[in-house]
């Protein structure tokens, strides 16, 4: 992994200790999504591990009245910034809410005045609240899809026409070879997602998953796979297409991470649909939103989605405080 910055170093907020995310913190946040029933994309633990591999922000974890709370720290203006990243991982009631009330002043003391503090992803219940105990601002900030995976594996009837015709376009073209994701795979992988990188720049201009799918591979090795599962596809011996998963919690999934040569027609859906098939046990399986690109959500669309789930952002200025 990197070398960590001074912003990784532990913090004290309101009498409670906030330390950097670390991989042995993947089960205490996986039984923290299952007691919450969480379904958000940004839950998933190895994302936040993987988010927080950086040397300019980093991601800290800590427990409020015996709710995980996981923070972002970075720099502002020069100064020292923690956001939210996503609710408390906890039951959210008013007397949660209450109860968070002193640590989320000390946290907004520690911003100051003049600095925003935000949630960056929530679901539905907790925007409500934030705005109708706290007074928090929210906004509606995308939708996540939500796929059945025995729907997807099936792939019958007319919503799945266009999926099939592509992937069997793709296996008589190429004829993809799927298989487990393995350690040696990683340099392999690594150069693959810079080629990504360089090319999907020149259509969609900046591509902002680049760091934390490069931590993901750094840490693909030393994560269990009961937390996250990886498979490669091979074409003529090489790999080009690479895709992570796993439990967000049981019964449902997270696609995480897929890159593939965007030259192969087909190879990016026959890389999912052989992700899903290994995420056993989630009969739900959330692949995050569109970000309001058609292309993104075109895509999306042909895996038949049979839900989704609202994704809202939140944010708070010291000066329209409610809290008590």
């Amino acid at each position: 992994m990197m070398h960590q910055s001074l912003l990784h170093e532990p913090v004290e907020i309101g009498g409670h200790t906030f330390s950097a995310i670390a991989l042995e913190d993947l089960p205490r946040l996986s039984s923290a999504c299952e007691r919450a029933s969480t379904s958000l994309w940004a839950s998933y633990p190895p994302f936040l591990l993987s988010y927080g591999q950086s040397q300019a922000r980093a991601v800290l974890v800590g427990e409020v009245d015996a709710a995980l709370v996981i923070l972002l720290r970075r720099k502002v203006r020069g100064r020292d910034h923690l956001d939210l990243v996503i609710p408390p991982l906890s039951q959210r009631s008013r007397r949660a809410y209450e109860a968070y009330a002193s640590f989320l002043n000390a946290l907004l003391s520690l911003n100051g005045p003049d600095a925003e503090t935000r949630l960056l992803w929530s679901d539905l219940q907790t925007a409500e609240g934030l705005s109708h105990w706290l007074g928090w601002r929210t906004r509606l900030y995308d939708r996540e899809y939500l796929y059945g995976r025995r729907a997807v594996l099936a792939m019958e009837g007319e919503r799945f026409r266009t999926l099939r015709k592509r992937i069997n376009r793709c296996e008589r073209e190429v004829a993809p070879e799927a298989r487990p994701y393995a350690p040696n795979d990683h340099d392999a992988c690594v150069q693959l997602l810079k080629e990504w990188q360089d090319r999907r720049q020149d259509i969609v201009g900046p591509v902002l998953d680049f760091a934390y799918t490069r931590a993901a591979l750094d840490l693909a090795a030393d994560i269990p796979e009961r937390f996250m599962t990886g498979i490669v596809l091979e074409v003529a011996g090489g790999i080009r297409a690479f895709a992570f998963g796993g439990p967000i919690r049981p019964g449902v999934g997270q696609f995480f991470l897929l890159k593939s040569d965007p030259a192969i027609r087909g190879l990016a859906e026959s890389a999912r649909v052989a992700l899903i098939g290994r995420l056993d046990g989630c009969d739900l399986i959330n692949d995050a939103g569109d970000l309001g690109r058609p292309g993104l959500r075109q895509h999306k669309e042909m895996f038949g989605p049979v839900g989704f789930v609202p994704t809202w952002k939140a944010s708070f200025a010291c000066q329209t405080s409610r809290l008590p």
